[in-house]
């Protein structure tokens, strides 16, 4: 019942022993409790007079106080240290999705990200609040009424003893049981939750291509399965639950029926049969509780096993020697044919590789769906792995940049001595960069342009370091680089998606999000810079607000601003990385965004990727990508009427109506 990963979190071992030490005392106050109980009501049995009662009466009100007592005391301690856990696991969640970068969470999907985050936090803080203190409940309550009961009376004793086995036995079977479906459900809970989280995020998408309609039944018949599967989990809690309520009730009315007889035939005193019948109930107490509270618990040891196994999940060891202070005026990065290609299965689905899977990826698998002779980027799933595998192999002729660190010009087949071709081990799809070949000197904006798919996001994200490229050469500033996942470049770049990561606090330790110990009048700076002003004037509290996780509470705008005030905040990070900052905003908002990130570009290496025209008129060079390619390069006036991919690309995009960014 007890995942061991919870072992790995400080004083876990240290709460147990207190908890059981609570216990311990709980069970002996049980004990004293009955005792004075049966004292009390031997005494009216007999006629005896009122004042006999006093001392039974006080015994028993006062162990009844201590029981109650170390109750609220192991709840209060299972609470704390729930949620200790859950603020120890959130920050090592929040390093490893930076770590990891945009691809792990594509890959996983976004609404199984979401749920991770937000509801499985939770979901481990019951867990634990519910699982330790029942644990030791059962593990030292029952032992010491056994006792007690087995001294007064040893065939009591013995009923009880040969019940417990049973009861155990067939919690056993029926939560394993109810184990397997609970995963079942987990699973396709997370299935449900990534659909329609997707679905939700993408709806603007779906709308405009003129699909939302065909997605209702997709929805319905996953929250179908997920309804099915619920049921029959609670089939299988509630059969559990009468199965121990009833042998729960076989064992005291069969010690019932013993001690009555032997009563009835005077070969028994009235208080010990007193004390074993009022002990028998308190006896099975915790097995019925662990019992009833196992199925409600399964959903925790799920989710910390989920966020367990994402923590533990490997990743690409930054480098951490490479010395660098900054991008400056004269600094110079150039990167010579560049290729890079996700593994079989991993590819980013939807619009561009990365961000763009939460709003798009439903979208753009609808439109999948309705062409025929589709390229072999379509996305992956589960029932069409097959015939995208044969349709990568008949691709590998161009993917000519599979190449593992160390062979560059290996191509993804190696013949053996005898001639015969050897397949390598590590499967991956066509590039989804090829041939990148760019130079950045100083400062400048740099915009990304092509269509979805293209490989905007991929590009970026190779940027920032989440992607880590197969082949060519990178240099910054006279240092020679393996990938971009380097300790000294990431310390000096800012990474703002389309929808940035906020976490469950302030709004002020949110700007704080590279500057923890950031003074309130620099917090206040940076917001009134991001143009947060006539939003926090609404607002009560103001900076001090409190704003959920993933978003709750706020709108894509703000949220970007908060991002914008992060930047604003840490003076340290000179090259700005954009992937579709306002991809997802009305044009209103975007307006005002646009006016506030202008200023934030200046004396900055900025990068971005967007499909919004508008932006050529305020960056000093465009690269246009096709299919992974830089297809195009140069100033916005050489580009744009020259005939070339970047006006074929307005056109289809119907924005001919640009003779100003020729000014």
């Amino acid at each position: 019942m007890i995942d061991k990963s919870l072992f790995r979190f400080d004083g876990v071992r240290q709460r147990m022993g207190l908890l059981a030490l609570l216990s311990l005392v709980q069970a002996l106050s049980i004990v004293g409790q009955a005792h004075g109980l049966a004292r009390g009501l031997v005494e009216i049995w007999k006629l005896h007079a009122v004042s006999t009662l006093i001392g039974p009466s006080l015994e028993f009100l006062a162990f009844y106080a201590v029981r109650h007592l170390c109750d609220v005391a192991k709840q209060r301690i299972s609470s704390k240290y729930g949620k200790y856990v859950a603020g120890q696991i959130r920050p090592q969640l929040q390093h490893k999705i930076f770590r990891l970068g945009p691809q792990a969470l594509a890959s996983r999907g976004t609404g199984s990200t979401v749920t991770m985050l937000i509801d499985g936090l939770d979901q481990v803080k019951s867990y634990i609040e519910i699982l330790l203190p029942k644990m030791t409940d059962m593990m030292l309550i029952s032992l010491v009424i056994l006792i007690a009961v087995w001294w007064q009376d040893w065939v009591s004793g013995l009923v009880l003893l040969l019940m417990y086995p049973l009861i155990i036995f067939f919690m056993v079977i029926l939560g394993l049981a109810a184990r397997d479906r609970s995963n079942k459900q987990y699973a396709q809970f997370n299935i449900l939750n990534t659909k329609f989280v997707d679905s939700i995020l993408g709806l603007p998408t779906l709308k405009m291509l003129g699909v939302d309609k065909e997605y209702e039944g997709e929805i319905y018949s996953v929250s179908e399965r997920f309804r099915k599967r619920t049921i029959d989990v609670l089939k299988v809690a509630m059969t559990s639950t009468f199965a121990l309520d009833w042998f729960t009730t076989l064992g005291i009315a069969i010690m019932a029926v013993f001690l009555g007889l032997r009563l009835v035939n005077g070969t028994m005193p009235l208080f010990p049969a007193m004390f074993a019948l009022i002990m028998a109930p308190d006896y099975f107490l915790p097995v019925r509780q662990f019992g009833d509270n196992y199925h409600a618990t399964l959903d925790g040891k799920n989710a910390l096993h989920d966020i367990m196994s994402f923590i533990d999940s490997p990743e690409t060891p930054q480098d951490t020697e490479t010395e660098w202070d900054g991008w400056k005026a004269d600094s110079e990065l150039k990167l010579e044919d560049v290729d890079f290609a996700y593994p079989e299965g991993s590819r980013p689905q939807g619009d561009d590789e990365s961000q763009t899977v939460a709003s798009h990826s439903v979208a753009m698998n609808a439109v999948e769906q309705q062409r025929e002779g589709e390229d072999d980027t379509k996305p992956d799933n589960s029932d069409n792995s097959e015939s995208d595998s044969k349709t990568v192999a008949k691709s590998g002729s161009k993917a000519k940049g599979h190449r593992r660190r160390g062979k560059k010009g290996a191509e993804p087949d190696e013949a053996d001595a005898e001639g015969k071709v050897v397949k390598q081990q590590v499967a991956t799809q066509p590039d989804a960069l090829h041939h990148v070949s760019m130079d950045f000197n100083g400062y400048g904006k740099i915009a990304v342009i092509g269509k979805s798919g293209a490989g905007k996001s991929t590009l970026v994200n190779l940027l920032a370091g989440f992607n880590i490229p197969h082949a060519g050469s990178i240099e910054l500033d006279g240092h020679k680089l393996d990938s971009f996942n380097v300790e000294a470049w990431q310390r000096h770049i800012s990474y703002i998606p389309q929808t940035p990561y906020i976490f469950s606090g302030s709004i002020a330790d949110n700007i704080r999000f590279y500057v923890n110990d950031a003074s309130l009048e620099d917090v206040k700076a940076a917001a009134h810079e991001a143009g947060l002003d006539e939003w926090l004037t609404e607002l009560a509290d103001g900076l001090d607000t409190q704003i959920g996780e993933g978003n709750r509470g706020i709108s894509g705008g703000q949220a970007q601003r908060i991002a914008l005030a992060r930047v604003l905040l840490d003076k340290s990070r000179e090259v700005l990385l954009f992937d579709e900052p306002t991809a997802h905003l009305d044009i209103e908002t975007e307006y005002d965004l646009k006016k506030t990130l202008l200023p934030i570009m200046e004396n900055h290496l900025v990068v971005l990727a967007t499909h919004r025209l508008h932006w050529l008129a305020n960056v000093d060079q465009v690269l246009v990508l096709d299919e992974g390619k830089i297809v195009e390069s140069g100033t916005p006036k050489e580009l744009i009427g020259a005939g070339g991919p970047l006006d074929h690309l307005i056109d289809e995009m119907g924005g001919n109506q640009i003779d100003q960014y020729l000014d």
